[in-house]
């Protein structure tokens, strides 16, 4: 059970803040249901509300620590996903990765919607809507926990990881 003040991934929804755990005063929801109240870190306006005990159903885990983000990082070199050259099949996949909070499975998704960019980019042509539209719901929900857990402002934290994979196509040039 998470309580009040902790900070966690809730689903496609992001980084939360949970500002209180409550009962809600609604017809029709047994009055003594507990609830998380939690507020988005990516869209401050939010509120959230999910039971109590259902945190893994709901997709709701702690944020990652300094050292599990530092150990995830660390997995970029080899962090890619299958492409799947079928637009509805991938954006499944990029779906299901972001509905369920999967910081590694977002993390793959960001660099390999990245390398595709870049290759269409070379080719002349620009990337399809969609991969630009997950992409940025990835580097939007995991940025924000990455940079809460490295304790890297958030403003700066698409730029340290702009350098960081800038580094890698750099070493992987040199082989």
């Amino acid at each position: 059970m998470f309580e009040k003040g902790d900070l966690v991934t809730y689903g496609c929804k992001g980084v939360c803040e949970v500002k209180n755990i409550t009962t809600l005063n609604l017809e029709g929801i047994p009055k003594d249901r507990l609830y998380y109240e939690m507020q988005s870190m990516v869209n401050a306006g939010s509120r959230i509300f999910s039971p109590v005990g259902q945190e893994e159903k709901n997709a709701m885990r702690a944020v990652l620590t300094k050292e599990e983000a530092e150990e995830l990082l660390g997995q970029l070199p080899e962090c890619r996903l299958c492409w799947e050259k079928d637009e509805r099949r991938r954006e499944e996949t990029y779906r299901r990765i972001i509905n369920h909070s999967d910081a590694r499975g977002m993390l793959c998704m960001i660099r390999t919607i990245t390398d595709y960019g870049r290759e269409r980019v070379l080719e002349g042509r620009r990337m399809p809507a969609m991969d630009s539209r997950y992409l940025k719901a990835a580097e939007d929900n995991l940025y924000a926990e990455l940079s809460i857990a490295m304790e890297i402002p958030r403003s700066a934290f698409k730029e340290y990881m702009a350098a960081r994979m800038g580094e890698l196509s750099g070493a992987l040039q040199a082989l």
